[in-house]
């Protein structure tokens, strides 16, 4: 076993000379071969090994018990060690969490803490293949993407260093046989056999079938975990290019926005993976209740006929498809996007989008634009009111007979409906619309070349 544990960590770099190393100590016969094995490396790789071990208080003196045991072998091998009790109950009424999901954090948060305090390079846990294994086979029952057969990675950022696992190479039975070739004691924890916890019944039910089958399934499946990860890390470093198309806010209210059309020109691996790297934006990682099934829902709205539809997320979250445009933000009242200013000549609003709108003194003989408007002062009462649309809003349209519905004009400029809800408008005081900014002008406000006229410039965020 030991040969094999040395190829792995040498060929991972898990562990080098000189290091300070904690070890994750439950007094079980995994972590405990892990602590002896380290001891047998300590002076020759010149480490420094500290034993950590965490008592979660869920089975009474029992598991205090278990946190003396690591103390007293601690010592008696000559390491130093670090232990601490902590009330998964109490966490678990505050953040509403399962047992084992705040035991995990507690657990965690306790290393992360004695890997700043010890300056400690490396935090070793005691996993090994067969936890990898099952680990896999839980995944990939609850989940059909990709990411499900990556298991536990080898090693992976934590605290002020790395967290590694130099077993994932062996089996369960491997570490057996090590412990009585040593004569390492290690203490048993009963609710491993309860199996009402989903990891115990796939070790007990499904695992030995496995085994059977290919005695050599820890392998196999470590094998796979490696290559998965590879794989996938270079699909989302690919998927990193769709991205760079789209927009993302740099404001707390997080939005990402892209075009329909250029998004599809990419290969559907890259857009599937883009899609979860989108979710790690909007989430900030946190996407445990995102499915394999909202994955295909929302490729379904990408490639829907429909021009216009919306589908919803977790915690608030919308897609939004308008056309070419595609839109991802968490669900906001239409109350929040009213806005409503009023504007004289001589002044600016500032709207929410950070757009600006200024209203000044101009003449007749100043070119118009689709970010400028200019009418005839007597023909407009101020001040001007900038506004966003109201149910029924109409407007009469220059080179045209009659009134048109601003909710048609926005559907014949085929405007994503997320936009509209915050399109600017202008209209004077007396609530005639004279201006759908950028889009329409009215048609009844320019007459005559003479007298005082006013103008109105509008720019948006990227012109500011």
């Amino acid at each position: 076993m030991e040969q094999i544990v040395h190829s792995f960590v040498k060929e991972h770099q898990l562990i080098s000379p000189h290091q300070t190393v904690l070890a994750a100590v439950s007094g079980g016969p995994d972590s405990m071969a892990l602590l002896h094995f380290l001891c047998s490396i300590k002076n020759s790789w010149n480490l420094k090994i500290i034993g950590i071990s965490v008592d979660h208080g869920l089975r009474g003196q029992e598991s205090m018990d278990d946190l003396e045991f690591v103390k007293n072998q601690c010592e008696e091998w000559g390491i130093e060690f670090a232990g601490t009790s902590v009330d998964v109950h109490s966490h678990r009424s505050e953040s509403g969490t399962g047992t084992q999901e705040s035991a995990r954090y507690l657990r965690y948060q306790y290393f992360e803490r004695m890997m700043e305090e010890r300056k400690a390079d490396v935090l070793a846990m005691g996993h090994h293949g067969d936890d990898q294994a099952e680990t896999m086979m839980m995944q990939l029952v609850r989940s059909a993407r990709p990411e499900s057969l990556q298991g536990m990675p080898i090693q992976r950022p934590f605290g002020r260093g790395q967290l590694v696992r130099p077993f994932l190479s062996l089996s369960k039975s491997q570490i057996a046989e090590y412990n009585a070739r040593h004569q390492v004691r290690a203490r048993i924890d009963p609710s491993n056999e309860e199996t009402n916890y989903t990891r115990n019944a796939f070790r007990k039910h499904v695992m030995p079938f496995l085994k059977e089958q290919n005695p050599k399934f820890h392998s196999h499946m470590q094998a796979m975990s490696q290559r998965m990860r590879e794989d996938q890390s270079y699909i989302r470093e690919q998927a990193r290019e769709v991205l760079d198309t789209m927009y993302f806010s740099s404001n707390m209210k997080k939005i990402v926005h892209f075009s329909l059309s250029t998004f599809k020109t990419f290969p559907l691996a890259l857009q599937r993976s883009a899609f979860h790297l989108i979710l790690n934006y909007l989430y900030v990682n946190q996407t445990e209740d995102i499915s394999y099934l909202h994955e295909e829902m929302f490729m379904n709205l990408l490639y829907d006929h429909k021009p216009n539809a919306k589908l919803d997320f977790p915690q608030g979250l919308q897609a939004v498809r308008a056309y070419d445009e595609v839109t991802l933000s968490f669900d906001r009242s239409d109350e929040e996007d009213k806005y409503e200013y009023f504007l004289n000549a001589g002044e600016k609003v500032i709207l929410p989008d950070g757009a600006h709108l200024y209203a000044e003194w101009g003449s007749p003989q100043e070119k118009e634009g689709d970010s400028v408007f200019t009418c005839d002062a007597h023909h407009v009462k101020l001040p001007f009111i900038v506004r966003t649309r109201r149910n029924g809003d109409r407007m009469r349209l220059r080179g045209m007979n009659g009134s048109k519905k601003v909710k048609d004009i926005f559907i014949d400029q085929k405007i994503p409906a997320h936009l509209r809800k915050t399109w600017p408008l202008v209209t004077d005081s007396s609530g005639e619309i004279l201006w759908l900014v950028g889009l329409k002008k009215s048609g009844g406000s320019t007459d005559g070349s003479s007298g005082t006229w006013l103008r109105l410039h509008y720019e948006n965020k990227a012109e500011t």
